[in-house]
């Protein structure tokens, strides 16, 4: 008896938290767990910052430091607990796995322009003891920003770190604790600090196109 009110706390204080998220997550029969956090910062009101399809598992956190962003996750995907940040744009499509402890940035967070971060330090501090969030007026102008995609069939493992720009290709795996900083070539291996290709998948390990898989039936 106890274990079923446990059970039911907890399905009330997670539908309470979908609620408070609701008007900004458009969300298939997907799954987001306990874990799952979604960050906003001034939002755009009725915004669907998150776009997600069917069969996907959730327990990450989505952070938008800014008005702007967005986060589109496809079918069959599994996102443990990592993080991902967004100001442009970060497409995550079909049967993608990303392990635990990973960061993915699609901006630079500051300039590198040194004035300009003395400039966001003063800000920040202006913000907080106004009793605002700290970022609350941070000038994004002067920020870099480019979307990141990961193709389907991806495997990013554990505490990997995806920046800006980055295409992940179809069926590509990362190795745990890997910074990308380039494209990863469809079907291959990368690992390292800067991420470098280790080797190819082999070809009986690759998914067929629908062309290739007519060819293989003759």
């Amino acid at each position: 008896m106890l274990s079923f009110f446990i059970r039911l706390i907890k399905k009330r204080t997670f539908n309470s938290h979908l609620r408070e998220i609701a008007d900004y997550v458009d969300v298939g029969k997907s799954h987001l767990l306990m874990g799952f956090k979604l960050n906003l910062n001034r939002p755009i009101d009725k915004k669907k910052y998150v776009k997600i399809g069917d069969d996907t598992i959730l327990e990450c956190t989505i952070t938008f430091e800014s008005p702007n962003g967005e986060v589109i996750i496809g079918n069959n995907t599994f996102i443990g607990t990592s993080t991902i940040i967004s100001r442009s744009q970060v497409v995550i499509e079909d049967n993608v796995f990303i392990a635990w402890g990973c960061y993915l940035y699609d901006h630079d967070s500051h300039s590198i322009d040194y004035k300009e971060r003395e400039n966001d330090i003063l800000q920040q501090l202006s913000d907080l003891r106004a009793g605002r969030n700290f970022i609350k007026n941070k000038n994004w102008d002067v920020v870099n920003s480019r979307p990141i995609k990961i193709c389907s069939n991806a495997w990013i493992g554990m505490h990997c770190i995806i920046l800006k720009g980055v295409t992940i290709g179809e069926g590509a795996i990362v190795g745990a604790g890997s910074v990308v900083t380039k494209n990863v070539p469809a079907w291959t291996i990368v690992g390292g600090n800067p991420a470098r290709v280790l080797k190819e998948i082999p070809e009986h390990l690759r998914k067929k196109s629908d062309h290739d898989k007519l060819l293989y039936t003759l």
